[in-house]
């Protein structure tokens, strides 16, 4: 008889013994041994390895097994939000202006993955942490929801490569206007490797607005065009009985020919006409146009530099 795997569980039921194994959680086999003969049942033969996902983590806790590989990456970086390169403080993820604000990268003693802010490197040597969304928000980054370890590359590359990527719960706190305020909205994180520049590099992404973008098309020779609608330059009408002009647009968005549209008188004769009704009378309107409905999303993004031969913030 096979030497079995170790973490056996034996349950009895009647007359049979049936043992469940793994070393891994995938391996499984099962032995179904009876009174008068014996036989063995491969069940599961397949071995998938697993990405830690969000099924995996407990507690906003990196696995043990990962810590070692993601210590080396701790410490603080500094870079820039997408709003604060427009400087448009108004529409950006804060209101205040952040013109080198710091991410500090760390694990706690339970081995959680924090995400904190501060307004500039003074701030961030002091302590003082930033509430980003604003005075008074009380927003804040939360626990680790996903964790996504990618391989490290076979051979030496010049390429920037992805190190881990991971979801984060994010609190808006008072500010739900900053951002898309709904509950799967979480931060998004991907640590990368630029061996070019020397640096490890953060990326982030925060759904910032969700807004309808739904299209007029009209079809060309089997090519569906975008067509813009807007009042006619030359007679617009008035505010209750407006004219309009359709214009299609090119690829780069630019008007290329603008039409009229034509409403017709149609009639359709009945097949079997009831009294006093043999026709059906309606309008057609020439070019057939029709709606695709979008959605288009916006997102505060932003970027985050540390230098590779950078001490690591001690633990």
């Amino acid at each position: 008889m096979p030497v079995l795997p170790h973490k056996c569980k034996d349950a009895r039921q009647r007359s049979d013994v049936v043992l469940t194994c793994g070393l891994i959680p995938l391996w499984t086999v099962q032995m179904s041994v009876r009174r008068k003969s014996a036989r063995v049942v491969m069940l599961v033969l397949s071995c998938v390895v697993l990405s830690v996902s969000a099924a995996s983590i407990k507690n906003g806790t990196v696995p043990k097994n990962l810590v070692a590989r993601v210590t080396p990456f701790l410490g603080d970086y500094q870079g820039e939000w997408s709003s604060s390169v427009a400087q448009d403080v108004s529409d950006g993820i804060s209101r205040y202006k952040l013109d080198n604000p710091v991410l500090r990268l760390s694990l706690d003693a339970t081995n959680r993955l924090r995400v904190q802010f501060y307004i500039d490197p003074a701030s961030a040597r002091l302590g003082d942490e930033l509430d980003l969304l604003g005075f008074g928000c009380r927003s804040s980054v939360g626990d680790l929801l996903e964790f996504d370890m990618a391989k490290p590359p076979k051979q030496p590359t010049a390429e920037p490569y992805q190190v881990f990527a991971a979801r984060l719960d994010f609190d808006w706190g008072n500010c739900p206007s900053r951002v898309h305020a709904v509950a799967s909205n979480d931060l998004q994180l991907s640590l990368q490797v630029d061996p070019t520049s020397q640096q490890y590099v953060i990326r982030l992404q925060l759904l910032k607005r969700v807004q309808g973008d739904s299209k007029i098309v009209v079809e060309d020779r089997g090519v569906q065009r975008v067509v813009k609608v807007r009042p006619k330059a030359s007679d617009p009408g008035s505010m209750y009985d407006p004219k309009m002009e359709y214009c299609v647009l090119n690829e780069l968005g630019e008007i290329e020919q603008c039409f009229d549209r034509e409403t017709e008188l149609k009639r359709y004769i009945v097949p079997f006409p009831f009294p006093g009704f043999s026709a059906l009378w309606y309008t057609k309107n020439s070019p057939n146009l029709k709606v695709i409905p979008g959605v288009k999303k916006t997102y505060h993004e932003a970027v985050f530099h540390r230098p590779i031969d950078a001490p690591a913030t001690p633990r």
